[in-house]
């Protein structure tokens, strides 16, 4: 009745059952939005195998690239730093003694630094010394770096130089893209020690 007090109300035991369960689902669905296993997670960083390489932005990163790729004897890593249409000008005495440069491309750079690195595979204390540094500023997309260079790679190849010496002009380009890479490369004896251009020619005979 309507005068009758509450605690006098009675309900069927199926009714209270009824509200209980629905007022449990009711609160779940409002937890679910704050409920971290349905939440959206933060993307994880893609795998990638590219060690110290880092975007060539800058002409010096192209340098920094090349001399990490060396010291890790990265091949992957030492093919992104050459463009496509790349030139390589041996020595005057290489050129002479080697006819494999006569026709010295991208491809033929590859194959030399990836029988390098097989052959310092298991090895460290590979680098590359770049000395006497100067950037020259050709056209706003167009840099010439001009350097002294020592390279020691610890390979297995006795009858190949594992310390080479001489100066190198690297030509270094932007892309379409805004990123940077080598188009040629010169080399240059000094003192008639071996030069880059003879540990080339021997990784690629």
């Amino acid at each position: 009745m309507i005068g009758e007090p509450f605690s006098s109300i009675h309900m069927a035991p199926s009714t209270v059952v009824y509200r209980l369960t629905a007022v449990l689902v009711l609160a779940f669905a409002l937890a679910l939005p704050a409920c971290s296993v349905f939440s959206t997670r933060d993307p994880e960083p893609p795998l990638s195998g590219s060690g110290s390489f880092i975007q060539p932005d800058t002409p010096e990163q192209v340098v920094e690239n090349v001399t990490g790729a060396v010291a890790d004897m990265n091949t992957l890593n030492y093919r992104r730093s050459f463009a496509e249409n790349f030139e390589f000008q041996p020595t005057a005495a290489a050129a002479a003694r080697e006819p494999v440069f006569a026709s010295w491309s991208r491809s033929q750079e590859e194959q030399y630094f990836t029988a390098l690195a097989a052959a310092a595979e298991l090895s460290t204390g590979h680098s590359l010394q770049l000395n006497d540094e100067s950037f020259t500023l050709i056209s706003p997309t167009r840099f010439e770096l001009d350097a002294t260079y020592r390279l020691l790679v610890n390979h297995r190849r006795s009858e190949a130089p594992n310390d080479v010496q001489g100066r190198l002009q690297w030509i270094v380009e932007q892309r379409a893209d805004g990123l940077w890479e080598i188009t040629v490369w010169t080399d240059r004896e000094i003192g008639g020690v071996p030069s880059w251009s003879d540990l080339k020619a021997e990784f690629l005979k």
